[in-house]
């Protein structure tokens, strides 16, 4: 979607956030006491939920920054060494406890992910490929912050409350650079990926996501996360005809066996 968009990433993250309230707000009257009436928990937890919504704004900035700038297959998977500064700074931020059997699952990860890029760069390197490969690890330590912030709250508060109110903050963080020229200028396509984007990108895929978070670690949840960048490699050769060389399909490989070491890992504790 956001390939078929000609908007600058703020602009984006800012209509996609907008477009994904309603309809939070729509499954929350369905459920036992409003979100807008729940302010209590904004005021306990406003600092972790300032930051949660700073360090989601700036991975989708990167992330969406990078996908302007070089392929579907270098923007994701540049993006997913977010692995590597999770298990570094989770014992840390989370005192989680760094085990070491999680070494195994991340070099062959770091293995495919490297399968995918030196190769490339070799063969057909470029300014802007480098430039939207640094873009992509940018968002993978925002990516990472983020990821343990939402663990820390996701005991805390549902994941309906978070997905709302770390919406609603990125929507504050934003206002001081909104502009509305592109309100004039877009076309009706446009709005449709926006909305499209706002509903499975910020709407769905956070609920999941946030509610798969609060049963296993955050280490567990940012290796198994390896799997997305596998699609996204995938929906890029089926719908804008991106097709990515072997050395991508061999990565892409040992990435999701990466993932499902990682799950059998976590069926034995």
């Amino acid at each position: 979607m956001v390939k078929e968009l000609s908007l600058n990433p703020l602009h984006i993250v800012f209509f996609t956030t907008l477009f994904s309230l309603p309809p939070i707000l729509i499954i929350s009257s369905f459920k036992t006491g409003s979100l807008c009436q729940n302010l209590t928990g904004v005021r306990r937890h406003y600092p972790l939920l300032a930051l949660l919504a700073l360090s989601l704004l700036l991975n989708n900035y990167f992330y969406f920054a990078a996908f302007n700038q070089t392929s579907i297959a270098i923007a994701v998977f540049t993006h997913y060494t977010a692995p590597l500064f999770v298990a570094f700074l989770a014992p840390f931020l989370l005192l989680e406890k760094f085990e070491m059997r999680l070494l195994v699952p991340l070099f062959i990860a770091l293995l495919g992910l490297a399968t995918i890029l030196v190769p490339n760069w070799q063969s057909n390197f470029s300014i802007s490929d480098a430039t939207g490969a640094l873009y992509g690890v940018a968002s993978g330590l925002a990516y990472a912050f983020t990821l343990i912030f939402a663990k820390r709250l996701i005991s805390l508060v549902s994941p309906l409350f978070l997905v709302f109110w770390q919406g609603l903050f990125m929507l504050l963080l934003l206002l001081p650079f909104f502009t509305l020229n592109p309100l004039f200028t877009l076309p009706t396509s446009s709005w449709l990926w926006l909305l499209g984007l706002g509903l499975t990108h910020c709407a769905l895929a956070p609920l999941l996501y946030l509610s798969g978070l609060s049963h296993i670690k955050a280490q567990y949840a940012a290796i198994i996360g390896y799997l997305e960048p596998l699609s996204a490699v995938f929906l890029g050769l089926l719908l804008i005809h991106e097709a990515p060389s072997m050395t991508t399909w061999i990565g892409g490989v040992l990435i999701l066996f990466s993932g499902f070491l990682i799950t059998g890992l976590r069926k034995r504790t």
